[in-house]
This record gives structure tokens, sequence and C-alpha cells, in this order.
């Protein structure tokens, strides 16, 4: 008798799925490394949600930093540089506002990717250094 390659539970000598995973036991291997990458794609950009969430606050603080300090702390108007500086915190924030959504919306579709369980067949890019189980 085998075992399942995924929860090890033994396996009666025809059985086609785990009794005790449900895992379809052709290509098991495969799905498992297929849930892996999705798994560390899911986490790669979450990850990139946290940069992004650092920029937005970051752009956010010098946008409403700067005016405060130049028209309050300063007691000057605003000039072209202190315009300028506000600006590109503006344009920080929104950025890491916009970067955060797409990821948010890429982070949702590859967890229904991953709910349906259906592995993508993806083409290799060109140039692509990822070899296949055929090569």
């Amino acid at each position: 008798m085998a075992n399942c390659p995924i929860c090890q539970t033994k396996l009666t000598e025809n059985a086609k799925y785990c009794a005790e995973c449900g895992v379809r036991l052709e290509g098991a291997v495969n799905e498992r490394a297929w849930i892996i990458a999705m798994q560390e794609k899911i986490k790669s950009v979450r990850h990139n949600d946290v940069v992004y969430s650092i920029v937005s606050t970051i752009g956010l603080l010098i946008a409403v930093t700067v005016p405060f300090l130049m028209r309050f702390v300063l007691l000057y108007t605003m000039d072209i540089l202190s315009w300028t500086i506000t600006g590109v915190g503006i344009a920080l924030f929104l950025g890491g506002m916009v970067a955060n959504w797409v990821d948010d919306r890429n982070v949702k579709k590859l967890i229904t990717i991953l709910e349906k369980g259906e592995p993508q067949t993806e083409k290799p890019a060109p140039g692509d250094d990822n070899k296949t189980d055929t090569e």
C-alpha cells in the first residue's frame, strides 16, 4: 500500500483520491507544487502592499506638513519650492493608494484562482529560464 503524497495517509491499492485530505492522487505532487506557488505569489503581492502603504503615508505627511510649516510655523507664504514639495507629497500619496488598490485586486484574483483549484497553464515568457518536466 502507498501513502498519500500530501498527508501521508495509507491508501488502498486502486484509490484515485485520498480519503483523508481529498487530493486527487494522479498529479497530487504537481497540485501541491501549484498551491505552494500560488501562496507564494499571494504573499509577494501582500508584501508590496506594505511598501505602498509606507509610500502613501510618507506622501500624506509631506503634503500636510510642508504647507503647515510654511504658513503657521515659519510665517511665510508658500513659494514655488514649497508647492513643488507639496505636489510631490500628493503624488506619492495618490500613487501609493492606487498601487494598493491594484495589488488588492491582484490578491483577490489569485485567491479566486486558488479557491477554484484550477492550475492555469501559463506560456513561459520569452527568455524565461524555467525548465518544464518534459525538457
